[in-house]
């Protein structure tokens, strides 16, 4: 069916199908192209168009703070509506494309992990691991903490403490080849059972008397408002306005849909990375490298590749009662440690140990956050042009993550060291560390999945706790963060879903 401009609707028009998905990013895709060419038939209807523009993106500004024990709060109100795109595709558009995996442990009840652990384990997603990588053209993923075939490595030893762990970039990224994206964004709507209405917005969710939704309230920015039926709805539009739609449902439910036990829009997670380069001014934290090894595999500039971070093993996390945390290198030459400096001790005292020449490297950690109830998206007074309540973002770290990312620290000290590789020079003290924290476009957790409904938002099939006919799909179901760019196994979960949806419901 042809792709609608919905602004040229008439007013109040009804849009009906077997399937509606709400947001036409990477997820709500991925779930229509596993529908195409079936008999259901499935709506997409995105805020958006093919491209961004400035004025839909508009409505995703809000404010925002990001704070930590012992730092100053730091304003983000940027950050909304500079970390995501709204338009067919969605942050498909700008991605880097860089997927890897969940590692087992994420999946794990961690008892020193408050809130940790997913109702299944890595097993349960790793055909759809395999499905996903299909879908974004990137070849499968080995097993557990596998590595590419025939890739060097020097830290290759499974019994170690520190590990390599591999990643891959997908070319399916309107940065990497906008034609390859072209043709996953816009081959849904090229499917006889597809209908695709872009520049429409869902309003309200709305809900029946027996608690499943019965319609959505839909707008244009010119004014029309239409309505969407069906027995299944899917809401996929990312971290944020996930939860802030379900908040901002209040019609029917004041707490709003889906949050009877008030966890919605609750334990945002977003992955930061803490830079060598942006928060060490007196440039004193790198690692010294004492070995001859090739490190190609560790360059994640090489696009066109394959690479690996370095990891801690579970026994390492367990042991330092810590959470995941993933240790970037940046492969480029690097200038001597000038002399009389903290650094230049460490590679005098590397060398000398080792009985080697020193590599010197910079590096970037990315450490897994804690779920934390009061890290949260929650409805702001302001209004965007819609009317609808824009989204706020209070984004907090907690005491144990920082103690986490101390802890990760050491371990990889003392891991490189132990197994012969160099030395870690890392001298960023706890109060200095919101102020150099780099946000990534990862937004987690704001509707998690629990099989229990006093501690989530949606089931094992990702649909929401006492409304029988309404899924979520997208990143904002994970539990926990793990280190890995999100895009991998929001695509898995979503293939998942479309096949829940096809064999339980029998709709296909």
């Amino acid at each position: 069916m042809p792709v609608t401009d919905a602004r040229t609707l008439p007013d109040a028009s009804l849009i009906e199908a077997d399937i509606v998905i709400i947001g036409g990013g990477m997820a709500g895709l991925t779930l229509a192209h596993e529908f195409a060419g079936t008999a259901t038939r499935v709506v997409i209807l995105e805020s958006g168009g093919p491209d961004p523009d400035e004025e839909i993106q508009a409505l995703y500004q809000g404010p925002g703070t990001m704070s930590g024990p012992g730092n100053p709060d730091l304003p983000i109100d940027d950050y909304l509506a500079q970390s995501r795109i709204r338009a067919l595709g969605g942050s498909g558009h700008v991605w880097g494309g860089k997927c890897g995996p969940l590692d087992a442990i994420d999946f794990a009840a961690r008892p020193w992990w408050a809130l940790s652990g997913w109702p299944f384990g890595r097993h349960e997603l790793k055909p759809f691991y395999d499905r996903a990588c299909d879908r974004l053209n990137l070849p499968r993923f080995p097993g557990e903490d596998g590595l590419p075939p025939s890739s060097p490595a020097p830290v290759t030893d499974p019994s170690a403490p520190l590990r390599s762990s591999p990643r891959a970039y997908s070319p399916v990224s309107g940065r990497v080849d906008p034609g390859q994206f072209a043709a996953f964004r816009d081959g849904p709507g090229q499917s006889a059972n597809i209908h695709v209405h872009t520049h429409i917005n869902c309003t309200a969710i709305r809900l029946g008397d027996d608690g499943a939704v019965d319609r959505l309230e839909l707008r244009c920015l010119t004014g029309t408002r239409h309505i969407a039926r069906s027995p299944i709805y899917i809401l996929a539009t990312g971290g944020i306005e996930n939860a802030r739609l379900m908040l901002a449902s209040r019609a029917d439910r004041p707490e709003g849909v889906g949050n009877g036990s008030d966890w919605v829009g609750r334990c945002f997670q977003g992955h930061c990375t803490l830079s060598t380069g942006e928060n060490d001014p007196r440039g004193e934290a790198e690692v010294s490298f004492t070995t001859d090894a090739d490190l190609s595999l560790y360059n994640s500039q090489q696009r066109d590749r394959p690479h690996a971070v370095l990891v801690l093993s579970p026994e390492a996390q367990r042991d330092l009662g810590v959470g995941n945390c993933t240790l970037t290198l940046v492969i480029q030459p690097k200038a001597a440690a000038a002399p009389g400096t903290i650094l230049a001790a460490v590679d005098q005292m590397a060398a000398a140990i080792e009985g080697s020449s020193v590599r010197r490297l910079d590096y970037y950690f990315m450490s897994e956050e804690v779920p934390n109830r009061d890290s949260r998206i929650t409805l702001s007074d302001q209004t965007d042009a819609l009317g609808q309540p824009r989204a706020r973002l209070d984004w907090r770290f907690a005491r144990e993550d920082w103690d986490s990312l101390s802890g990760s620290a050491a371990g990889f000290a003392r891991a490189l060291g132990a197994q012969g590789l160099g030395r870690l020079c890392w001298p960023i003290g706890s109060d200095a560390i919101v102020a150099g924290l780099r946000p990534s476009r990862h937004h987690m957790g704001t509707t998690r999945m629990a099989t229990d409904p006093a501690q989530g938002v949606v089931d094992v099939d990702c649909r929401v706790h006492g409304t029988p006919n309404l899924y979520v799909a997208g990143s904002s179901v994970f539990p926990t963060s793990g280190l890995v760019n999100p895009t991998l196994t929001l695509t898995a979960l979503a293939i998942r879903l479309a096949d829940h949806l096809k064999t339980k419901t029998g709709i296909a």
